[in-house]
C-alpha cells in the first residue's frame, strides 16, 4: 500500500509529528540492542523506509562513521527529510543519501550493503516476502539484516486489562488490512527470512514500559483539529485518562528480527 494512504487520513503534519516521536521514543534501547546484534560503526547502511528522516538522525547520531542510504517510496517525507537533515550544522549531509524507491523491487546493486535495517516498515508491505528476497539480494555476503516490528497480539499490554486500548489495537489492525497491509507479520517475518536461506537467525525484544520511560509519553497529543470531532476526542481522552490512574501500566513490545546472507 501507498503509506500517502495513512497520512492522507489524520493530515501529513500530524504523521510527521507521529512519527517523530516514535522515532525518538526509547531510541537509546534500540541503539543498545542493534550494537548487541553486531551493528557496528563506519559501514554501508542501508535504511529501508526512512520516512521523515527522525529515525535516520538517531542512527547517523549512534553511528558517527556510518554512511547511510535512506530509501522510501513517499516523495513528500522523503523532501521533509532532506531538508530536515540538510538544515542543521552537525554534517548529516555528508554522511546519508535520499534514494526515492521501493523495496518491493528495487534498483539498488546487488551485494552491496553491510547492513540493513527496516523499522515499523514490514507491517505495511503487500508482499514481505518480495521485500526480503530484495534485502537479500541487495545485501554483501555475511551482511546482517534487523527488522524491527511489532505484533498486534503483542502490543498494548496493559495493566489493569483495558478493553479501549484493545479495541483502539484491534481499529488500526482492520485499517492497515484494508491497505494491505498486515499488524500480525511478526509471527511470520522469522519463518520467511528461514525459507529464504538468512543464517545465524535470532529475534530480541526491546519495551517501551511506562513505568521506566514515563506515563506521559504514552498519552495522545489531543489538538484543535482533534477537538472538532466529539468522537474521537471522547476516544482519546478516556484512552488519556487510563494514564492518569495511579496504578495503570502498558507495557509496548518491540521485536527485533535478525538475519545474515551466507558468505
Amino acid at each position: 500500500m501507498a503509506y500517502s494512504e495513512i497520512y492522507k487520513k489524520i493530515g501529513l503534519e500530524r504523521e510527521i509529528y507521529r512519527l517523530q516521536k516514535q522515532a525518538y521514543f526509547g531510541s537509546d534501547r534500540e541503539i543498545k540492542m542493534l550494537r548487541n546484534l553486531g551493528v557496528e560503526d563506519n559501514k554501508l547502511l542501508l535504511e529501508i523506509g526512512s520516512g521523515p528522516g527522525y529515525y535516520t538522525k538517531v542512527l547517523l547520531d549512534a553511528f558517527k562513521n556510518t554512511e547511510i542510504i535512506s530509501l522510501d517510496n513517499d516523495e513528500a517525507l522523503l523532501s521533509f527529510a532532506y531538508k530536515m537533515l540538510n538544515d542543521k550544522n552537525d554534517n548529516y549531509g555528508n554522511r546519508v543519501r535520499f534514494i526515492n524507491d521501493d523495496i518491493i523491487k528495487s534498483s539498488l546493486k546487488d551485494n552491496y550493503f553491510d547492513v540493513v535495517i527496516a523499522r515499523f516498515v514490514f507491517q505495511h508491505l503487500s508482499d514481505p516476502v518480495k521485500a526480503l528476497k530484495e534485502i537479500y539480494r541487495v545485501l554483501k555476503p555475511g551482511g546482517k539484516v534487523i527488522i524491527i516490528d511489532v505484533d498486534s497480539e503483542l502490543w498494548g499490554l496493559t495493566y489493569p486489562k483495558n478493553n479501549l486500548i484493545n479495541q483502539l489495537n484491534s481499529n488500526l489492525s482492520k485499517f492497515q488490512s484494508s491497505l494491505n497491509g498486515n499488524r500480525e507479520i511478526g509471527r511470520s517475518l522469522l519463518t520467511f527470512m528461514k525459507l529464504l536461506n538468512f543464517k545465524n537467525l535470532n529475534i530480541e525484544t526491546v519495551i517501551n514500559h511506562s513505568d521506566i520511560l514515563g506515563k506521559e509519553n504514552f498519552k495522545y497529543n489531543i489538538d484543535k483539529a482533534l477537538e472538532i470531532d466529539p468522537r474521537m476526542s471522547s476516544i482519546l481522552k478516556e484512552y488519556n485518562d487510563f494514564f492518569n490512574l495511579s496504578y495503570s501500566s502498558i507495557m509496548i513490545l518491540k521485536l527485533f528480527f535478525y538475519g545474515e546472507k551466507p558468505v
